[in-house]
């Protein structure tokens, strides 16, 4: 009964102090970098805010000639977009002042109302022609035209594969650096996401059949933190 408890104790000791020379010969330390990734995608959509402001003597007619214009307008915008892409912005009526120089102050002068929808084109190449037909129905309000994706998910998800890619890369040369090679990701967030902006560069991949109202590529950016743990291992 002795022997076998000397024996147990015996071997306790050992393997205690066998993770105590591990313990001393093997250090852990941490690496955060950032890792970055962008894509460049051809644009596929373009998004403007187009509407008609109207003016009258009275609210009841500036109100009737912006509901005419109106009705012209959603018949142009039915030709090139479907419904669910088209959506009132802003509706506004107000009443008109001007300065009377004879009572030395401002005096009602009729109504204004302002209506705006936001509009998506997915045929890049009809942007001119529906700026025209717009124009035509009475549209004097057009602002905001910019391009981008309709969806940018795809692009997002290789951009963030690319970010990742990137991470390790920097991890690696400092794991290395630090006579390490042994790299477990402990934990990565997305510290930004820009997308779709215009790209500053790649103009040259423009397709042949961009018109003039089609831009460069566009370039959807990922930026991550990630933290990694790399094993350092002394010489004993």
């Amino acid at each position: 009964m002795r022997r076998s408890l000397l024996v147990s104790l015996l071997a306790l000791v050992l393997l205690i102090s066998f993770m105590g020379v591990a313990s001393a010969s093997t250090e852990s330390f941490n690496i955060k970098v950032q890792g970055t990734g962008d894509v460049r995608v051809s644009p596929t959509k373009v998004q403007m805010w187009i509407g008609a402001q109207t003016d009258g003597n009275t609210a009841e007619r500036a109100l009737a000639q912006s509901n005419e214009i109106t009705q012209g307008l959603i018949r142009v915008f039915s030709q090139f977009a479907p419904p669910e892409v088209i959506k009132t912005s802003e509706f506004n009526m107000y009443q008109k002042e001007r300065w009377d120089d004879v009572e030395r102050k401002s005096v009602p002068d009729g109504f204004t109302v302002r209506q705006v929808f936001e509009v998506q084109i997915a045929d890049l190449t009809k942007v001119a022609t529906f700026l025209d037909q717009a124009t035509a129905a009475g549209a004097n309000i057009i602002y905001g035209l910019q391009y981008g994706v309709q969806d940018y998910r795809t692009p997002k998800e290789e951009a963030f594969k690319r970010a990742m890619e990137d991470a390790w890369w920097k991890a690696g040369l400092l794991a290395t650096a630090n006579g390490s090679s042994d790299l477990v990701l402990e934990s990565v967030e997305e510290t930004y996401f820009y997308g779709p902006e215009y790209a500053s560069e790649g103009i040259s991949l423009v397709t042949e059949k961009a018109d003039v109202f089609m831009p460069g590529q566009l370039k959807v950016s990922v930026s991550v933190n990630a933290t990694f743990r790399a094993d350092l291992t002394k010489p004993e």
